[in-house]
């Protein structure tokens, strides 16, 4: 009894805390809706006013508000009522450079393995606790601005929005739009709640929806339609994992990858979660279009998700322990695309590790001849891969006649960009799945059906041992251990089951 005493009266007091927290807007610092007044030094003061008297909320009310790079604090939170967005930009003056040296965060395409000195951003929290941006109002970035056309992985353009170091971060019910690179970064930061948030992001390179990279996070009921990855976690820190994640509940569309574990992944990733999601195609057909011939892709022409589901470990780190389920993908190139690599080592000079991987119940339609990938290093093989309760439909097929074509060896290609079709190329020996260096791998309840025809085998296995197949249908046909729906070379320890 005293003890849920003691929780109601602690209960009472969070709530009364909340209820009584300071509010500040912007309109009583100077700040005015107006296309010719920008309101960076009026927002700013205002936030700075907040944290000075011990934290509550600044308040935009319905407007647009022009603004440069603001700083959030501990203990402030910006509240966007109906109708508000925060604007920013055009001018690239108003994006100073914010140094993060401090904190040894390593690139993941440009930097080639140094640490980042400086970033640029529209809204910015360092180091900040108990902060974050709610409300139903928008955070709009200048992205569509000829300034910040500078092209694919060309650094200085500002992200909409950075936190860094930070913890007890909430992001809730906002919209975050037509940012200038990648829209929201969650970098190096502990206990993380997003929840019901809209991001569009299609006007400029690079625009990911939603990275990162941080421990202890919930992402919930979000919609994110994006350039570039849509939801997409990182690790570019040393001794620092992106670890203890949940993510259910959202519809990700993209012009590039729908779920994404990587391609930065340093120390690693470990304890992630990702269940009822919808992973399908941007809403907008450019910038990252992949233009490929009718003979690889169906309706080229088509906007399409390059892989649903990636999973990389290529810098050193290790991966483990990642379960997918209660997925759905439509128009992607491929469905998944698993991956040891080493375009990185460890400190200690060794590749990657990964290992307790599980995908289940998921249902993919597949545009492209690029089958699944899932493919370890020779001297560090992916282990203990399950995959169960799949259902591929294949739209497109290579005929026999085409299939002379295909390289009778496949080289994989380490010195580019870790992705399926880069890595491996777009002609492999499989229409469903190429599995390499793989130790434990198990497919069960799997379907794989066809629009046409195709010549190649369902499954292409090289080097790998502890296969284990059961319940597996290719073409409405029960899978037998024959070269029409296997190919192999180099495996062991095969267990085929009905």
């Amino acid at each position: 009894m005293m003890r849920r005493r003691g929780i109601f009266i602690f209960l009472s007091l969070f709530v009364s805390a909340v209820s009584n927290a300071q509010t500040y807007s912007i309109i009583d610092f100077g700040a005015k809706s107006d296309s010719n007044v920008m309101n960076t030094r009026s927002i700013q003061s205002a936030i700075d006013k907040c944290y000075k008297n011990g934290g509550g909320e600044v308040i935009v009310p319905a407007g647009k508000y022009f603004t440069g790079t603001i700083f959030l604090k501990s203990s402030v939170y910006l509240h966007l009522l109906p109708g508000a967005v925060l604007q920013g930009s055009y001018n690239p003056a108003d994006y100073p450079e914010h140094d993060i040296s401090s904190a040894k965060k390593f690139g993941t395409i440009t930097h080639d393995g140094v640490y980042v000195k400086y970033m640029k951003a529209l809204v910015i929290a360092d180091g900040a606790k108990y902060t974050g941006i709610k409300g139903e109002g928008a955070v709009r970035g200048a992205g569509e601005g000829q300034a910040f056309q500078l092209g694919l992985n060309k650094d200085g353009r500002p992200k909409n929005i950075f936190f860094i170091g930070c913890s007890n971060v909430l992001l809730k019910g906002i919209s975050v739009l037509n940012s200038a690179q990648v829209t929201i970064s969650i970098s190096g930061c502990e206990k993380v709640n997003i929840e019901g948030i809209y991001i569009n992001s299609l006007v400029n390179w690079n625009c990911d929806g939603l990275d990162v990279d941080a421990k202890d996070v919930t992402i919930a009921n979000c919609t994110i339609d994006s350039e570039d990855d849509a939801l997409c976690f990182k690790s570019e820190y040393l001794n620092k994992f992106c670890e203890n994640i949940t993510v259910t509940n959202c519809v990700l569309s993209s012009l590039c990858n729908g779920i994404k574990l990587g391609t930065g992944s340093r120390t690693g990733f470990k304890n992630i979660s990702i269940s009822n999601c919808v992973i399908k195609k941007s809403s907008f057909n450019g910038y990252r279009h992949w233009k490929m011939t009718p003979d690889i892709v169906y309706n080229p022409d088509l906007q399409s998700n390059n892989t649903g589901i990636v999973i990389l470990g290529v810098d050193g780190g290790l991966v483990e322990n990642i379960q997918f389920s209660d997925i759905i993908m439509t128009d992607v190139l491929s469905p998944f695309f698993i991956r040891v690599g080493k375009r990185f080592l460890s400190p200690d000079n060794k590749p990657s590790v990964m290992r307790n991987i599980s995908i289940n119940n998921v249902r993919a339609e597949s545009r492209s001849v690029i089958p699944s990938i899932i493919a370890g290093l020779e001297e560090s093989p992916a282990e203990n891969i399950k995959l169960s309760n799949i259902n591929i439909y294949i739209l497109i097929a290579v005929s026999a006649d085409s299939l002379k074509s295909f390289p009778a060896d496949i080289l994989e290609n380490n010195r580019v960009y870790p992705e399926n079709r880069l890595t491996f190329g777009t002609k492999l020996p499989s229409s469903a799945f190429y599995i390499k260096h793989v130790k434990g791998i198990t497919l069960s309840d799997i379907s794989v059906s066809y629009r046409e025809k195709d010549a190649r085998p369902a499954i292409y296995a090289e080097n790998a041992k502890g296969i284990r197949i059961q319940g597996v249908i290719i073409d409405n046909q029960k899978f037998t251990r024959n070269k029409a729906m296997f190919l192999e070379t180099k495996t062991g320890l095969i267990d085929v089951l009905d």
